[in-house]
């Protein structure tokens, strides 16, 4: 029998979210101020003051002028409230670096560390892009903390000694979950930003001055559809593994097939799934995810021959979708002429699909495994069994294995229990301590030990059950037993072999090249696995 050590249970607050605790002083000017809007102390339980989350989920920043607050690229949740002074956010989403959301937060990332070294106090940081100018008690970075995104804009301190409330998304949780008033304000700004931010990341106003975005901002509108907290949702219906056609219907629908198409989409956050129905049988052909445009080939076409645009295909929300509706005649008069971007919401050719292997493309939606950047999948022909990656990981990890070799299947191809690294991390969401998170610097999603009170909420909101409660042992070997005499855990899983040589240990280890590393968003790539000899 293992021998044992008593401890005392971490608690959420047992070291705050700054380096110290926000001074009292600090706590009663924003307790008796509009910073945080009309928000109500007695909104909150007593358990959970509307003080405390201050205290202990907040800070308070000091910034020179030029400083940088945050990089575009970077990945992090906090929002930002402008106390003294002012900040400068870049217009900068219609640079290139927004053009190819795929690849260029990860450059944009591994950059903003050296940027800040270089350029972290300079003068010319302030008049380096164009930007907008954000004053006292004005609110910034509330877009990337919701949609659990990179930054797309760089943000500046002002003026020397600008003081800024940085609310972690713990804090921010608590706060749009217990106070409606917050909760209206913050999406109320979000929506209005949405719109603008998007339209200049897409691409598709690239050759657009800023007055005439604006205007045009000002025609379009923003919907949500479905859940923004779609795990557990998921969770409850992939639970009795429904076919394919039984999750279809399930999913909340956008536009049927054959319905008047007023309005171009463009997706702003989430995923959807393109359908096509014959004969009452509705199937996928495609999705779509952030950047993705629907209906740009209809309406062309409508244009062209001077008729009503209907949809060739069905477009459904696959967990939640952020989208923009942009009006035909924006369409016609800023788009079309010489457009280049992706619509693979538009009808395919006779025989042919937008991704080829039609089952392989309801395996990957059906299972929501479009949201995996780095999924660890294993050729079954191959695969011997021997276990090498096991061991691998173990080795690189104190002797604890960070995933399990089983998973669901397709054909050859087996998507293993290990973490994916989403582009949309529902994990993150109600994390009471922030310990989950993205790396800053490479968007993976991490745990810090340090942070991490064991309560499970990440590991019960994974939709792929990738997240292991292991327990704690002391130095000695020993388990750690807490003062209820409940066994003392710890949040663990893939991190990537963070801050080793060679990549991934697994992947590394497997003598028979049946285990890669895959963004299942490429379903080019996973077809081309699946058929490989």
């Amino acid at each position: 029998m293992a021998q044992e050590n008593w401890v005392r249970r971490p608690q959420r607050w047992d070291a705050a979210f700054g380096r110290e605790r926000i001074h009292p002083d600090w706590v009663n000017l924003i307790l008796s101020s509009q910073i945080l809007g009309d928000i109500n102390p007695a909104d909150f339980p007593d358990d959970l003051s509307l003080a405390d989350i201050i205290t202990n989920d907040c800070a308070i920043k000091w910034c020179s002028r030029g400083e940088i607050v945050y990089a575009a690229g970077s990945y992090q949740t906090s929002i930002f409230v402008v106390l003294n002074g002012g900040v400068r956010v870049s217009d900068d989403a219609g640079t290139d670096h927004a053009s190819e959301p795929t690849a260029m937060p990860q450059l944009n990332a591994w950059l903003s560390p050296l940027l800040k070294r270089k350029f972290g106090r300079s003068e010319s940081n302030v008049t380096r892009f164009p930007t907008v100018r954000l004053g006292r008690y004005e609110m910034f970075g509330e877009v990337e903390a919701l949609t659990r995104t990179p930054r797309s804009n760089t943000a500046v301190a002002d003026v020397d000694r600008t003081a800024l409330l940085e609310i972690t998304w713990p804090g921010a949780r608590e706060l749009l979950h217990w106070s409606d008033t917050f909760r209206s304000s913050v999406e109320e700004l979000y929506r209005a930003r949405s719109v603008e931010v998007g339209l200049k990341e897409s691409g598709l106003f690239a050759n657009i001055d800023p007055e005439t975005l604006v205007a045009i901002a000002q025609q379009c509108s923003f919907e949500r559809h479905g859940s923004f907290d779609w795990s557990h949702v998921y969770q409850r219906e992939n639970a009795t593994r429904q076919p394919s056609a039984q999750m279809i219907e399930q999913e909340p629908v956008i536009i049927e097939q054959g319905h008047y198409l007023e309005d171009m989409f463009l997706i702003r956050a989430g995923f959807a799934r393109v359908t096509e129905t014959v004969h009452d049988n509705e199937s996928s052909v495609g999705f779509l995810e952030s950047g993705d445009v629907f209906g740009l080939a209809e309406i062309e076409e409508g244009l062209i021959f001077g008729s009503h645009p209907n949809a060739e295909r069905g477009l459904r929300s696959v967990g939640y979708t952020d989208l923009i509706r942009i009006p035909e005649h924006i369409v016609g008069k800023f788009i079309l002429p010489g457009s280049k971007r992706r619509n693979r919401g538009a009808a395919p050719a006779p025989g042919q699909s937008p991704h080829g292997d039609l089952s392989l493309l309801d395996f990957v939606v059906d299972n929501r495994f479009i949201n995996a950047t780095n999924a660890m999948v294993i050729d079954t022909t191959r695969c011997v069994g021997c276990d090498d990656c096991v061991r691998a990981c173990a080795a690189a990890h104190d002797g604890i294995p960070r995933f399990v070799r089983t998973g669901r299947t397709h054909a050859n191809l087996m998507v293993t229990s290990a973490c994916m690294h989403c582009t949309d991390p529902v994990c993150l969401i109600d994390c009471p301590t922030g310990a989950i998170h993205r790396d800053a610097f490479s968007g993976s999603v991490v745990i810090n030990d340090d942070t991490c009170i064991g309560c499970a909420t990440c590991s019960s909101a994974c939709p792929y059950n990738n997240i292991q409660m292991r327990e704690v042992t002391g130095p000695d070997g020993a388990i750690l037993i807490d003062e209820d005499g409940g066994t003392h855990l710890k949040a663990t899983k893939c991190d990537l072999c963070a801050g080793q040589s060679g990549g991934p240990a697994c992947q590394r280890a497997c003598p028979h090249d049946a285990l890669t590393r895959i963004d299942i968003r490429d379903i080019d790539i996973l077809s081309d696995r699946q058929s490989r000899v």
